[in-house]
């Protein structure tokens, strides 16, 4: 086997070899190789992985971007390891690029499926020719935290600061879906970025500089075990409250239309990655933990985590898309009249079909 060094960002950064993430499972031929990047795809590190049924000829070659490997993406290695896409008579070739890069070569055709479904409709607000079809994770996982004790309830902070790590994060998307929901204008808080670093943000947040903050729940276990937070209050779990998309798969509407039984098959073969992560908890918790290069004690808490925040059914409710194309249309100056209607965003008659032929079938993961 090859050997080739794959970047993680999982707590930390650093490189293993391909074959030792991805040990080759029998009976699927695993093999591994790198490829150049082309010169129209400078700044995305491509990564392939060939997944061969022994003795059968190869499959159709797809290229799928995914930002990083965590655990968010972990439904894409699965399915990978499992050797779902193989069953279908697919090779992979995995390219790491975030979604500010993946999108553009989505439009192109340079890639045939992309995991960030959240840039994708971004681009799709802009006049993209994308489609949505399968949600992965569909809440964030953040809270907003108040930090003084004269702020009791969401509605004490309007007209306030309000801290995020960046602007237009996940974070703040939530908080302005929380808005809509709740019928409250978009202006009603004002977000001020902290940054990454998550020493910084406890920092800022524990000394009540900003009125709120948002913050991972395994931020609040660390802060309480400290004895911060004494004023603190939780105002709102945005887990609890949104409904978005925050990773998924989405493909051109190019693609969709030439080659439609392809597309079938991916997101077939995709949402039984979906389906094992979600189902086989201790399976899932191993695997994940082998990727991680870690022990799944190491990996549990976060995999618990990841689970409770991942799309019951891999897609979202037609109200949720409704609310998701007017929130980026107000974040993103689109008029009214020029916003795509939810059928032009996403189609999840793919996995709909996909769903049934498992039914059909029987299937159930296996570890």
């Amino acid at each position: 086997m090859n050997r080739m060094k794959l970047p993680l960002s999982f707590r930390k950064r650093r490189e293993t070899p391909l074959s030792e993430i991805h040990p080759p499972v029998p009976g699927n031929g695993f093999r591994a190789r790198r490829i150049r990047p082309r010169p129209e795809m400078t700044g995305i590190l491509l990564l392939a992985t060939c997944l061969l049924a022994p003795g059968a000829a190869a499959g159709e070659k797809v290229r799928v971007t995914y930002p990083n490997l965590n655990g968010a993406y972990i439904f894409l290695f699965t399915a990978i390891d499992k050797g779902y896409y193989a069953q279908e008579g697919i090779d992979i070739e995995l390219l790491e690029s975030g979604g500010g890069t993946a999108t553009p070569a989505l439009v192109s055709g340079d890639v045939q499926f992309s995991t960030s479904g959240s840039s994708a409709i971004s681009a799709i607000m802009k006049g993209a020719k994308l489609k949505v079809l399968l949600v992965g994770q569909d809440r964030p996982n953040w809270q907003l935290w108040a930090t003084r004790a004269d702020i009791k309830t969401f509605d004490d902070l309007r007209g306030r600061q309000v801290g995020i790590i960046s602007r237009g994060d996940t974070g703040e998307i939530g908080l302005r879906y929380i808005l809509m929901k709740r019928g409250l204008p978009q202006d009603f808080l004002a977000f001020t970025p902290f940054g990454s670093n998550v020493g910084a943000r406890m920092a800022i947040v524990n000394s009540g500089t900003l009125p709120a903050g948002v913050l991972h729940p395994a931020d609040v276990e660390i802060m309480k075990g400290r004895g911060m937070l004494k004023d603190g209050r939780m105002l709102a779990d945005m887990a609890q409250e949104v409904r978005s998309t925050f990773n998924g798969l989405a493909a051109a509407d190019a693609l969709i239309r030439t080659k439609p039984d392809l597309v079938q098959k991916f997101v077939k073969a995709t949402l039984k990655g979906m389906i094992y992560a979600r189902t086989l908890r201790e399976a899932s918790i191993a695997r994940f933990a082998g990727f991680m290069k870690t022990t799944p004690d190491a990996v549990a808490a976060e995999y618990d985590q990841l689970r409770a925040l991942m799309a019951p059914n891999s897609m979202i409710p037609p109200e949720a898309q409704t609310t998701e194309i007017a929130l980026r249309g107000d974040m993103m100056d689109v008029a009214p009249d020029r916003r795509p209607v939810p059928a032009t965003v996403f189609d999840f008659g793919f996995a709909s079909r996909a769903q049934a032929e498992l039914a059909k079938e029987a299937w159930k993961p296996e570890p």
